[in-house]
């Protein structure tokens, strides 16, 4: 077969992808890590090895993860918010060939599939590179994203929608530039405040 074919044999197909996330939409999400762990046993979800440095305690913690997609072998992970679930991360289809036509199958798949359940998504970021859809169903954040840069892949997640935003506000705030004088961005330091009261 010519490499530059379309598969017929995606592996997971996108309507075992789909599947697994309506499960991870309904009902009540984990709020301890008890209920994780049972929830996680009821999905066929098989928590890993911490990714992150042992030295160090981030506030978003990431931990490999065995789905029971493609017999565990895709490269899955979840993560953690100041020690509550987070989320679940899934990269699909990846292939080091740039705009490979079985990746943009699968991603076509999948958003195909989930606009039926959900309707059409959102594309809050308008990266014009990496195409992506974002769905809120039930407190939880549906997001895939085609990545077309030097290589081609998939990215599925689904996620706690309040704590996914109050994550990324953090994360927005400790790369905010830090200016001398906690001044706005822009502002001269040369301009001191005037004393006193003003005629």
């Amino acid at each position: 077969m010519d490499t530059q074919e379309p598969s017929n044999a995606l592996n997971p197909s996108p309507a075992a992808v789909v599947e697994l996330v309506e499960k991870l939409v309904q009902g009540m999400w984990p709020r301890s890590d008890f209920d994780r762990k049972a929830w996680f046993e009821r999905l066929g979800l098989v928590s890993g090895a911490a990714w992150d440095d042992a030295g160090t305690a981030p506030t978003v913690a990431h931990y490999s993860l065995r789905t029971p997609l493609a017999g565990g072998e895709i490269s899955s992970s979840w993560t953690s918010y100041g020690a509550r679930f987070l989320g679940i991360s899934m990269q699909l289809y990846s292939s080091m060939q740039t705009d490979n036509p079985s990746t943009r199958e699968g991603y076509d798949g999948i958003h195909t599939r989930l606009a039926a359940l959900y309707g059409e998504g959102s594309n809050p970021w308008h990266d014009p590179v990496v195409q992506a859809c974002v769905w809120n169903v039930n407190g939880r954040r549906i997001v895939i994203r085609f990545f077309n840069l030097q290589h081609s892949g998939v990215m599925v997640s689904v996620d706690d929608a309040g704590l996914a935003s109050a994550s990324e506000a953090e994360a927005r705030r400790r790369n905010a530039p830090t200016h001398w004088n906690d001044s706005e961005e822009g502002a001269s330091p040369f301009a001191i405040p005037k004393m006193g009261r003003q005629a």
